[in-house]
């Protein structure tokens, strides 16, 4: 069997594992086209931050394609693919392939309407290693940069600078930061622990032009009308399911890559999986994007087995952040918000800043956060994926000692007995 994958991330060394667990036979070539080794996206602020060597960035050890018999073709883009022929092409170059397994990220999102954006030297993203080389050149000629987007591309940029000690200025147009992964409550406290360190939030607002001298940018117009000097501006509003490859092709997609159970798309033979994928989300039922490492992790398994003729199926992706700023980590797991219809149980202790907060709908969990005091966080992800009434122990579902203890005797006998 000739195996082709196109990236180099978390989806593509986890299928490229689970291939190798059944077929220790076939060829496998992964295409990237970033040159360096196969690092983890996540932790790029540690290395702005001069915290740790760029070794330490590694998701695998130095010699993960050797070990497992991959070939490599680094520093090369793919520039388009032909599924009917079962072709990739390369800057004028043609692989051929059996399986196919599209695992190219996503791209960063560039806002419209900024007056100036394309003009100005200094305008920097940050979603790969090169980018943050090349921010972290620009923070050793500026003292202030401003970071458009408060999530958590952004915040983890700006923490990164702020370690720097550089002057931050944060952008969102929401009216909290990490809005897709914090309510307002948490996401304040986030905030405190940011502030603390010298980062300024601008929320509900945005970046509505960039001035400066001929190329250099020397400052950010906002839409409320506020300026703010800078020397360099770092887009950082999210990023999107990457589809250029499946453009004009028969292999559908809709807000991303469509799969089906086995992350197989459209077309036999060619699979998808982790950013760019839109498979189904768990407590939904309906195919969507959810871009964090876990989902890409386990889509890329999924997909390896399947190219390799082991039928596995996808149960479902779960939206999960785990986050630390500061010395203040956070764990989300799937709606965070209120929503319709929803009962909400939370426990705010302003004095210990910790805060717990369950959503339930149905008598089942379906989003839960914990900041600060996370340590039984990982039972409420087992609740949820495993869609359990907690109907009857709702009322101690944030007692500071609830456990596998207070779930009824039948219930833990039926998750944690282990066949014999």
């Amino acid at each position: 069997m000739k195996y082709v994958i196109v990236g180099n991330s978390f989806a593509a060394v986890f299928a490229v594992e689970a291939i190798r667990k059944v077929d220790n036979q076939g060829s496998i070539l992964i295409i990237s086209d970033e040159a360096r080794h196969t690092y983890s996206r996540a932790m790029i602020h540690e290395y702005l931050a001069d915290l740790v060597d760029d070794r330490f960035l590694d998701l695998r050890n130095r010699d993960f394609y050797e070990r497992l018999g991959v070939e490599t073709l680094l520093g090369q883009a793919v520039t388009r693919i032909e599924p009917e022929k079962k072709l990739v092409w390369t800057d004028g170059r043609s692989t051929s392939y059996e399986k196919l397994l599209l695992a190219v990220g996503g791209s960063p999102i560039v806002p419209p309407g900024i007056e100036g954006l394309d003009h100005y030297a200094d305008v920097y993203r940050f979603t790969t290693f090169r980018d943050c080389i090349e921010l972290r050149k620009a923070a050793d000629r500026t003292d202030s940069v401003v970071v458009l987007g408060g999530g958590l591309i952004g915040l983890q940029c700006a923490e990164g600078l702020a370690r720097l000690g550089k002057k931050v200025h944060v952008v969102e147009l929401m009216s909290h930061i990490l809005p897709l992964a914090l309510d307002g409550t948490a996401a304040a406290m986030v905030r405190r622990e940011m502030e603390a360190v010298g980062v300024r939030f601008y929320t509900e607002d945005t970046v509505a032009a960039l001035k400066g001298n001929r190329r250099q940018i020397q400052g950010v117009v906002l839409k409320s009308g506020s300026e703010i000097d800078c020397g360099a501006f770092v887009l950082a509003i999210g990023v999107r399911p990457n589809m250029t490859l499946t453009k004009g092709t028969s292999i559908r997609g809709d807000r991303g890559i469509l799969v089906d159970e086995h992350m197989e798309t459209s077309v036999p033979g060619v699979y998808a999986a982790g950013d760019c994928a839109q498979a189904v989300e768990r407590l939904s039922g309906k195919p969507m994007p959810i871009p964090i490492i876990p989902v890409a992790s386990e889509q890329g398994e999924v997909a390896g087995y399947n190219m390799a003729g082991v039928r596995r199926a996808y149960p479902g992706g779960l939206s999960l952040n785990a986050l630390q700023f500061g010395s203040l980590p956070i764990i989300s797991y799937g709606q965070v918000g209120n929503g319709d219809g929803a009962e909400v149980v939370r426990l705010l202790d302003e004095r210990r800043e910790v805060y717990k907060k369950v959503i339930l709908k149905g008598g089942k969990i379906v989003g839960a956060l914990f900041v600060r005091d996370i340590g039984r966080a990982g039972l409420f992800r087992h609740l949820i994926q495993e869609g359990i009434s907690v109907e009857p122990f709702k009322d101690v579902l944030l007692a500071e000692d609830f456990g596998y203890a207070h779930l009824p005797r039948d219930l833990r006998d039926r998750l944690f007995t282990v066949p014999q």
